[in-house]
């Protein structure tokens, strides 16, 4: 069914889903810190398919705070009250049909997560697959219609079932003539005190010996009020910590030191909490130049199994640093009288002599310097590339260990030293 490592359910969705139904907020109560806000939220958002009552209770330990440690009963709250329709299967992922407008008498269904009138049960939480678990609860073709709730028994699972079907006339557990349901959204408060506490704490009780089990949050005591807390505190500090560093540096953006500026880096937007890597990096280009020579050459192979000629080119084994020195040994080349005779290659009776064109390359995304390097100790990006291109291999290994993100060696001597 598609599984592969986890097991998914009829009543999980991404905790961003439930964060949109209300079961939980986009504020916390303990901190007036936006960065510890967004990321504490971010994260738990960011996680994997769960049931409703997970998501809640991991948003009520986090807005404990760092040090909150709280037992099922201090859990008892807005969000684990609706929580706790969901996991009774009384709100479900389905479809409900607005009030007729005058512009509008015949509306169609919308897809919400609904309640049936009656508060009745509308959906049983059974072993789905990753692909279909998303699926609606139950049909829109069920809206205003005569329909039961068909009972669990050991030979069949719970199901809704229209007049006029096999099972509508069997045993239930309950029926109606008009089958009508409401959104949840702008009913919340008056569906949140619907359940008793000894319904809603029992939704919580199994949510927390699940979450305790896999991880999610963090059993401190045991017994009767058994307590538990966020596990994740030292993620939402590491990622604090950092953000901190960045909004401290000494230097500043745009300060320029030998040619090289300093700047963001790897810029990383951790749940809205900008976190950058701060980096040096040349404030012009890193440009070197190479010579490409372009030819023809005859090929035996085609699709047609006739021989035909091929474009090439290939770069000679130069490097230069100054643009005319590049140029001026160019145009040299093109100058240069090639044998006549031999085996040339001719196309339409004229003979194909190779052409030389000079190539700009840009080292300058290849050179960056960590954001706390001495860069007052540092040479020009340029010179510093000229040296690792031409310099011996142990000059070259002295000056990639100063760096962040370095070039790779294509010119100059390849031995450690020099002879």
């Amino acid at each position: 069914m598609g599984w592969g490592s986890k097991m998914y359910f009829t009543g999980y969705r991404k905790p961003s889903e439930w964060a949109n139904l209300g079961m939980m907020s986009d504020r916390l109560s303990f901190t007036d810190d936006e960065v510890v806000t967004k990321l504490g939220i971010g994260y738990i958002k960011s996680q994997g398919a769960e049931c409703a009552m997970d998501t809640a209770v991991r948003y009520t330990l986090l807005n404990a705070g760092e040090n909150g440690e709280l037992s099922a009963k201090q859990m008892l709250n807005p969000h684990t009250r609706l929580a706790a329709l969901v996991e009774e299967n009384i709100i479900a992922d389905g479809w409900y049909r607005p009030d007729a407008t005058e512009e509008n008498p015949n509306p169609k269904p919308v897809r919400a997560w609904v309640y049936e009138k009656n508060m009745k049960k509308l959906w049983a939480n059974e072993i789905s697959s990753s692909y279909y678990y998303k699926n609606t609860h139950f049909g829109a073709g069920y809206l205003g219609k005569k329909v039961r709730a068909r009972a669990k028994s050991t030979y069949q699972s719970f199901g809704l079932y229209q007049e006029g079907t096999y099972y509508y006339d069997k045993s239930h557990l309950w029926k109606t003539d008009n089958f009508t349901t409401y959104p949840v959204a702008g009913n919340e408060r008056a569906l949140m005190n619907y359940l008793d506490d000894k319904t809603v704490l029992k939704a919580i009780n199994k949510s927390l010996n699940r979450m305790a089990k896999s991880g999610k949050a963090k059993q401190v005591t045991h017994g009767r009020g058994r307590t538990f807390r966020w596990d994740s505190w030292g993620w939402l500090d590491t990622y604090r910590q950092k953000h901190l560093v960045t909004m401290a540096k000494q230097r500043k953006l745009g300060d320029v030191v030998n040619g090289w500026e300093f700047t963001k880096g790897d810029v990383t937007d951790m749940f809205g909490v900008e976190i950058c890597s701060h980096k040096w990096e040349p404030v012009e280009d890193v440009n070197y130049y190479r010579i490409c020579m372009e030819y023809n050459s005859w090929s035996d192979w085609s699709y047609h199994s006739k021989g035909h000629v091929d474009d090439k080119s290939a770069l000679l084994p130069y490097m230069f640093f100054d643009k005319a020195e590049a140029e001026a040994v160019c145009a040299e080349l093109n100058t240069t009288s090639f044998p006549r005779n031999g085996g040339c290659i001719r196309i339409n009776g004229q003979v194909q002599y190779p052409s030389f064109s000079v190539k700009a390359y840009n080292a300058k995304k290849n050179m960056r310097l960590e954001g706390n390097a001495e860069v007052e100790d540092y040479m020009p990006p340029q010179e510093m590339y000229k040296q690792m291109q031409l310099g011996t291999k142990e000059r070259y290994d002295e000056l990639r260990k100063t760096m962040y993100h370095y070039p790779k060696k294509i010119a100059g001597n390849q031995k450690q030293k020099e002879e």
